[in-house]
């Protein structure tokens, strides 16, 4: 008697365990796929990911190839006409006028049914099957993907559809500095992310990197830049009373995985490039065009000895300088310094697209502000501003930019500086130049304030663009419709930063994606070419993120839709009420903490003793803990309405919603550990710390046993460093 295979002794288990039957894989339907000889390597790659997921979504095999099996049940053409002779053949003059963004979902006639999945180029033949893989049900999240359950097959989609981008530049942003952010993510962990934002159709991607890491090297004047740091210099250790400590691996403070184990200055520089040449080249692999955010106008500390005249910079870490307030903008050694920083990014990067020339956070070069503006404006005349002193008076009356309008004055001040100098050094000294020849590298002027838009929109190369911070929320920067409004003349490409979550709400969940619609909403009626995204910890924001990635091609698409067609694929339909319930509960928090809790949890030492200090949580934060307590509630129901696929998800935020809760009861604990301790109520006191450290343990467990990357985990661990520890300390003190 012939023995059973393995595959039929898995599908009798299957059935017998209630399941559907199986299909043996010589009785599964085949689907071909079918791609042109010449096909392009996104194409390629367009057709396996095809491939994939049909046969991750239906009883059915699927094929990749160049001609039409026989006995294929449906067809599937991949690619443009030039690169598919078949699609060609079948579209004949109907194929339609696409952008070099647009998607084609058609289905033709024939003896066997036929789909045509193609684009207006490589990247968005790509896109296209994506897009179809989402229509059979397929969800993408941040770090991974969610299937319905595996059925029959039934047929191809009937499809005509012609899609266009509204957004055309849709951009993440990478590296950056804070431990609970995407600079502490692995390879792995950025090529999963690129991967899955790719599958969004997501298109851009740039890495921010600041003056004092180690991802370049240069020298100036018989200098070397001394070795890098990440975290602005701060340090978080991972020991044995660390909470969390079985996340960690090996390391005994935290970092990046890629550094672990660095034994020289040489060797972490070396890792560090090589990591963020490979998430460029993994962008690259995946058609996504690439930039570089770098500062130029400032630099390690150290090189003040060889460059008279530079200031130490305002900034987290206090790691760099800058050009005086008063230093000359004509100044030589000024001058071939920020030539030096420039040209080592472009040297060691030399294959990215955009190089984005950052204005400082904190200006300090305001001296000479009033002989930059009278030069710009005569190199670059056009639309007139008024005289420099109205210049300054509008800058004065934006009173809503945190710091008011004197601090919006002294970016005004600043900016012209910069943009005087690094303009008429970008001629001097060919800096756009791409090593090895080639065309020029596209320059982004990065956070110039809104005042001097029309001004840098004469002033950009051929192919420059802008990209604009107008505040630090997106709930602020809705203050400010006027400036949305002010869009830079002559067609240049200008976008807006988006904050899907705020540094200094820090820690806590966000979500602004009420906001954002509306921000969304503004630009597409005001000609914005899209949007470049600024976060940190992404585990929270699946729901934004896929919010974006459908509003970006369907400007009917609402938050509300965004949320429900999400928790419905991944978590079933019995989910969606109390998952959005959440939501909104946590979006209203985050309405409320842009107006009173920026700077709240802010990931710096301090964050934790503050609270001490001022014996416990104001009432409006105490009002949000309750309604974080009532969106936890909303999500673990949530959680026991979800599918087995989408507990995952569930679970996630729930516990992200429980830290919140015990990481605000631990403040408030602590707090009045201060209080009583101040009133010589020692007996209380030692009450009150006994609850904070039960809190701000069950917060830390709560996080790390969720924690989806390392983002999540240097937060765990700088809260280790900064809350956790000065509690515990303080316990021990008031045991004694």
């Amino acid at each position: 008697m012939k023995r059973p295979s393995g595959v039929r002794l898995l599908c009798l288990a299957a059935m017998l365990a209630g399941a559907p039957a199986c299909l043996l894989e010589e009785e599964r339907p085949r689907v071909a796929i079918v791609v042109g000889g010449e096909a392009s390597e996104l194409e390629s790659l367009a057709a396996s990911e095809l491939a994939s997921m049909l046969e991750k979504l239906f009883e059915v095999s699927a094929a990749v190839g160049t001609a039409v099996e026989e006995e294929a049940r449906a067809v599937i053409l991949v690619g443009r006409p030039q690169s598919n002779p078949m699609l060609a053949e079948a579209t004949g003059e109907s194929w339609p006028d696409l952008s070099d963004q647009g998607l084609l979902l058609r289905s033709v006639g024939g003896p066997v049914p036929t789909l045509l999945v193609g684009g207006g180029s490589p990247v968005a033949v790509l896109w296209a099957a994506y897009d179809l893989g989402e229509r059979l049900g397929v969800r993408y999240l941040v770090n991974r993907d969610v299937f319905p359950e595996r059925r029959r097959w039934s047929g191809l989609p009937d499809l005509d559809l012609v899609l266009e981008p509204n957004l055309r530049i849709r951009c993440w942003r990478l590296v950056n500095d804070l431990p609970h952010g995407p600079v502490s993510w692995s390879r792995e962990e950025n090529r999963r992310f690129l991967r899955q934002i790719a599958k969004m159709k997501y298109n851009r991607i740039h890495c921010a990197l600041w003056p004092a890491q180690p991802f370049v090297h240069y020298s100036f004047r018989g200098m070397e830049k001394p070795p890098g740091v990440l975290y602005f210099g701060h340090r978080h250790p991972i020991g044995p009373e660390t909470i969390g400590r079985e996340r960690f691996g090996a390391m005994e403070v935290f970092t990046n995985p890629e550094f672990v184990g660095a034994q020289s200055a040489e060797e972490m520089r070396r890792r560090a490039i090589s990591l963020v040449r490979g998430i460029l080249k993994e962008a690259k692999r995946l058609g996504m065009e690439t930039g570089l955010s770098i500062q130029p106008f400032q630099w390690p500390k150290e090189f003040m000895k060889v460059l008279p005249g530079s200031e130490m910079e305002r900034q987290l870490g206090d790691l760099t300088a800058g050009p005086g307030r008063g230093q000359s903008m004509q100044d030589r050694g000024l001058r071939d310094m920020v030539a030096t920083i420039f040209r080592a990014y472009v040297e060691t990067y030399p294959d990215i697209d955009t190089i984005h020339v950052g204005m400082p956070e904190h200006r300090s070069w305001v001296g000479q502000a009033a002989k930059a503006y009278r030069r710009l404006t005569a190199r670059y005349p056009g639309p007139d501003l008024g005289s420099y002193d109205r210049l300054r008076k509008r800058a004065r009356d934006r009173t809503s930019f945190p710091g008011g309008g004197e601090r919006v004055e002294t970016m005004l001040q600043g900016d012209l500086s910069s943009l005087w100098f690094f303009d008429s050094l970008l001629r001097e000294k060919q800096l756009l130049k791409r090593p090895g020849g080639g065309e020029d590298i596209r320059i982004v002027y990065n956070g110039v304030v809104a005042e001097l838009f029309p001004l840098v929109a004469r002033m950009l190369p051929q192919g420059g663009e802008m990209l604009n911070f107008i505040d630090y929320t997106a709930s602020r920067q809705l203050r400010q419709p006027e400036l949305l409004r002010q869009v830079p003349p002559g067609g240049v490409p200008s976008t807006l930063i988006f904050t899907l979550a705020d540094d200094n709400v820090g820690v806590l969940p966000q979500l602004a994606t009420g906001s954002l619609h509306r921000l969304t909403q503004l630009l597409r009626q005001n000609g914005w070419a899209g949007f470049y995204t600024r976060y940190w910890t992404v585990g929270d924001l699946d729901p934004t993120v896929h919010y974006l990635s459908r509003a970006s091609w369907d400007a009917a698409m609402t938050p509300e839709k965004a949320y429900a067609d999400q928790v419905r694929q991944v978590c079933g339909p019995e989910a969606v009420e109390p998952a959005l319930e959440a939501f909104a509960l946590i979006e209203k928090i985050t309405l409320g903490l842009d107006q009173h809790g920026l700077g709240f949890g802010f990931p710096v030492p301090g964050m934790m003793t503050k609270h001490y200090e001022s014996g416990g949580l104001s009432e409006a934060i105490r009002q949000d803990r309750q309604l974080y307590a009532e969106a936890l509630r909303q999500m673990e129901e949530a959680h026991r309405r979800s599918r087995p696929q989408g507990k995952d998800y569930t679970r996630y935020f729930a516990e992200r919603l429980r830290f919140a809760v015990r990481y605000l009861e631990a403040a408030d604990a602590f707090g009045a550990t201060g209080r009583a301790l101040r009133e010589g109520r020692k007996k209380e006191a030692g009450r009150q710390i006994e609850l904070a450290h039960r809190a701000i343990r069950e917060a830390l467990e709560s996080y790390a046993g969720v924690a989806k990357d390392h983002g999540d985990l240097g937060a765990v661990a700088l809260m280790n460093e900064y809350c956790y520890r000065p509690i515990r300390e303080k316990r021990r003190e008031l045991q004694f």
